[in-house]
Order: structure tokens, then sequence, then C-alpha cells
């Protein structure tokens, strides 16, 4: 006898259970099949965290001991804050300390800079009201040229130093190279990490670097160094180090033209991709397990950037995307985080144009996702041991990157997650904070939102309504304007070899009160507005927490 079982005739907890192995998607999707499995989301608390952790791009951490409704409830207030710019609290720190803001660094949850030469120093951002703020400092012989740190994996913070070594060439001349060294130690405690017998990873420079600048990025269990010079004299080659920080290992190391790369961008922790300014492509790089596993020293995969005119060069690409993948919480006290796969990566592009004293600076943002999708999209333009073709911008660009014109002052700083807040214009009195939001759903129901007002007042266009442009529509919600259009863009100069279209969309908010910030610092849980002296000195920090 075949005995017919319905959704109904399964437990609650059967049923919740089998829906959480769904994509959050079809479990909203489920809501309109019938009436029960409506009820049923609809009040259960873990699926409506489960749909809400997956809405707003987030994680839940498995280590947090808190219920279900009390993460619910915290996840909730937390969106609601941030989109009404409604504040949680503010705090300001005092900076005791001599340092220029292109010397500090924000990674999530903590604020690090370089005082001098030989000294880095560091807090951990105030996530609570009045909670005490130590700057912590880390001396060091050699000059500090970098500081870095993952905080929620590993506890990890990362001092790189170079010191000077001279080669006397026997009658042609000395060189001088540098000694570079990794200092990895514990964020919480500043010893040395005990994840890492070897606590110092050190090797000398195969080139001539007269001022070296090191970029440092860390995902998983790799680091990549970047190394280029600050000088131009010799104008040596970029170099390019992939670590193991656990065992030491040199993993890849690779060699580039002069002042070719800047920060590595993961987008697993496996796979980095490196702007190339001297080909105008994005190279994507692969991590082999080990230094004996055979590698190419080739990109395996690559993405054009638009063509540039007779005349124009790239100066300049740099990258940013924050967090890092490979996050695997440790700190209890929080109940969710940020994901890395839907995160924003942030371009900062900068054309030189001949006949034109200042360079033509551009913005451009692609969603993290997006890049690691393409590597199976266009998997006919992938390649093992020969540099690949590169995939033209046409054919991969326009439907998922939104493209701005930019300022010297726009910092890749000021992204996180899916959001990107614009630099202060420095108007006398002050301004609004304004963000952006590449969430896609957040698209989607500030449409919506507008859609039904409209509907409800009876009318198309009541000086709020939709402007169509390139067969797409840009619309101004209620809580800021929706961005749907393919944008046109070549630059004031020109610089493009064809007019280049992008259509991401993103919804804008600005905050009603307005600050007067010099620079401004995206955090996953608030915003760090920057306060100079008239020296370009950080002389104050003021943290605005939105949970």
């Amino acid at each position: 006898m075949v005995v017919k079982v319905t959704l109904s005739d399964l437990l609650p907890q059967i049923l919740t259970h089998i829906l959480l192995h769904l994509p959050f998607t079809l479990v909203v999707t489920c809501r309109r099949i019938n009436r029960h499995l409506q009820a049923h989301i609809s009040t259960s608390t873990r699926l409506q965290y489960y749909i809400h952790l997956g809405i707003y791009g987030l994680v839940d951490n498995p280590l947090c001991a808190l219920p279900i409704p009390e993460r619910l409830d915290q996840l909730l207030t937390r969106r609601r804050r941030w989109e009404d710019f409604d504040l949680d609290f503010s705090q300001h720190i005092e900076v005791p300390f001599q340092f220029r803001s292109s010397d500090t660094k924000l990674t999530p949850g903590v604020f690090s800079a370089i005082a001098g030469s030989e000294e880095s120093h560091y807090i951990r951002v105030p996530s609570v009201p009045d909670q005490g703020v130590k700057w912590r400092q880390t001396p060091s012989e050699n000059k500090i040229i970098s500081p870095g740190a993952c905080v929620y994996e590993h506890d990890l913070h990362i001092i790189v130093t170079a010191q000077p070594i001279i080669i006397d060439a026997s009658g042609a001349g000395s060189r001088i190279t540098h000694q570079v060294q990794v200092h990895l130690n514990r964020l919480s405690t500043g010893e040395p990490h005990s994840d890492a017998p070897q606590v110092t990873i050190s090797f000398e420079t195969h080139e001539e670097f007269g001022d070296p600048r090191i970029l440092v990025e860390c995902a998983g269990d790799n680091l990549v160094l970047t190394l280029r010079d600050r000088a131009t004299r010799n104008k040596p080659k970029d170099q390019v180090y992939v670590y193991g920080w656990k065992t030491g290992e040199l993993k890849l190391r690779l060699s580039a033209p002069f002042r070719a790369h800047l920060h590595a961008l993961y987008l697993t922790t496996d796979i980095f991709l490196l702007p190339n300014s001297q080909t105008g492509e994005l190279e994507y790089w692969r991590i082999p397990q080990s230094a004996s596993e055979s590698t190419s020293h080739q990109p395996f995969f690559i993405l054009s950037l638009p063509c540039l005119r007779s005349g124009s060069t790239f100066r300049s690409i740099d990258s940013r995307a924050e967090p890092n993948p490979g996050i695997q919480p440790t700190d209890p006290s929080k109940p969710f985080y940020t994901d890395p796969h839907s995160a924003i990566a942030v371009f900062m592009v900068v054309i030189e144009t001949a006949g034109f004293i200042s360079p033509s600076n551009f913005i451009l943002f692609v969603h993290r996702s997006s890049l690691v999708e393409y590597i199976d999209k266009f998997s006919a333009f992938t390649s093992r041991d020969d540099r690949p073709k590169a995939v033209p911008y046409v054919e991969w660009g326009p439907p998922v990157c939104r493209w701005f014109e930019a300022n010297s002052m726009d910092w890749l700083a000021t992204t996180f997650g899916q959001t990107y807040i614009t630099p202060p214009k420095g108007e006398p009195g002050g301004e609004p904070i304004t963000l952006l939001d590449f969430n896609p759903i957040a698209v989607a129901r500030a449409v919506a939102a507008e859609k039904h007002r409209l509907e409800a007042k009876g009318s198309d266009d009541d000086g709020r309504g939709t402007i169509r442009n390139e067969g797409k529509t840009r619309t101004e919600g209620t809580r800021g304007v929706v961005t749907q259009t393919m944008d046109p863009l070549n630059g004031p100069d020109g610089c493009f070899e064809n007019t280049i279209y992008s259509s991401l969309p993103y919804t804008v908010r600005s905050s009603r009160n307005k600050y007067s910030f010099d620079e401004l610092l995206l955090d996953e849980e608030g915003i760090l507005g920057i306060l100079m002296s008239s020296r370009e000195r950080i002389e104050g920090i003021q943290v605005l927490h939105y949970g």
C-alpha cells in the first residue's frame, strides 16, 4: 500500500531542516507555492534568519552562543540603522602619534598606521559604546614598509620591514638591494603567532629598489606581497611573492615591468587577481599548494579593460575587496560576518593622455562573485601553460560593471561588503555622507517600493518618477536613488578608444546629518571619519557606529 505524504504531514523540524539545505532564494520562492509553506517559513525564526543572512550578504558565525531570535534581531537592527543612517553611537579617538593618512590601513575591525619609520601602531575599532581604546605599538629595528592584518580568521597582525643591503660589484659600482622581513604576530597579544613556527619570513629582493613599496594581502593560509619602487631612477621590475604564512614556504614568485602591479585582489583563497597597468588587463593567478607543484609563470585567465585611444596610457590600476575570502570566525561574540563572495571589488584606474597635464581618474565596481563566475563562463579563454587570450571588455563588462569618473581623493578603503562611501569634498559647514549600495536585492526592493508608491498615488510622474535612458530606468526611491541605466562614459579627455558602457545597478543613500571630515573609511560596523591637521597629519578619528 502506497502512503502519500504531503508537506503538511512533515514535522516542522524536518521541514525546516529540508528548507535550510536550499539556497535562500529558493526558500523565498517556496513561500509562494502554498499556504502551508508560506505560514511555516514566515513564522520560523530560524528560516527568517537564514533568509535575511542571504538577503544582506552575511554568513552565520557557528561559534556564537546567542539564540537565533537574538541574532535575527541584531541583524535587522543593523540593517535598519545602515539604511536610515540611524547612528548607534559615536566615539572620538585621540591620535597621540605623528603619521599621515597615506601610512594607514583599515582591515575589518582594525586600524593601523606607521609612525616615523620604525614604529607601527594599531587599535581595534570600538563595537560597543564607551569601549576602551588602547593603542598597541609594534617597534622594529628596520624600516617598516607596510602593516597588515587578518583578524577574523587568524588573529594575525603583519608587519613588513625592509633593510638596505649594499653590494660591491667589484669595480662596476655598488648596488643596493633590500632584505625584506614579514613579521607574524598575534593581534590580541603582540606576541609571535603560534601557528607560524617560522614567525619571520625573510628574503632578499632580486631587484635594486631605491625606495621600496611593499603591499601585503592575506587570505586563508596565503600571503601575497607586491614589491615596487617609489623611485624612478633605475625602474626595476615589480616583484610578486606568494608565501604560505604558516610554513614560510615560497609558493610562487613573479616579475613584471616597472610599476605594473599594485594590490593583489583575492577571488578565492587560492586564486588572486592582479591588475596590470602595462597591458590594461586583469590577470588571474592560481596559487599552487606547495612550491613543488608544477605551475605556470603566466596568468591562467585574463579580462581586458576597455581599450585606450592613441596617446593615452594606464598610469596605475589598484584594487580592493573586503573582506577577503576564507573567513573562519574565531570571535564568539559576533553572530554573523559579511560574506566575502558577495563583496564588491573596486578598481581605481588612472589614465594619462598626451596633451593633458592632469590624469583622468575612474572608479570601477564589479562583484567578486561575477569575477569568479567568469572563469567557467569563459572557460575557452583559460590556459594552463601559455599566456591566454584576454576576454574583451565588451563581452564581459557592460552587464556586471559600473564605471564612474573619480578624483584623486577617492580611496579604496571607502568600500566594504557591497557598499561604498564617497569621499568628502570639503564643503564649508560639512556635508552628508553618501553611500552607494550594490546589493541586488536592495536595488530590487527599492524599485518595488517606488512602483508601489506610484501606483498608490495613481500617477506615473509626480516629479519623482522614472527617467528613461538607453532602454533602462532610473528611479528615485523612498531611501534614495536607484540607478539601473546603461550609462555611457568616455572621460573628460576622451581617453578611451570607444565609448564604454556599464549597467551594474545600485542605490544611493545620504545621511541626514552633515559632517566635517577630511577623509572617510568604511568598516563592517561603521564609518571612520578622519580629522587632519594643517600639515596633513591625522589628529583624530571619529567612529560612527551603526551596528
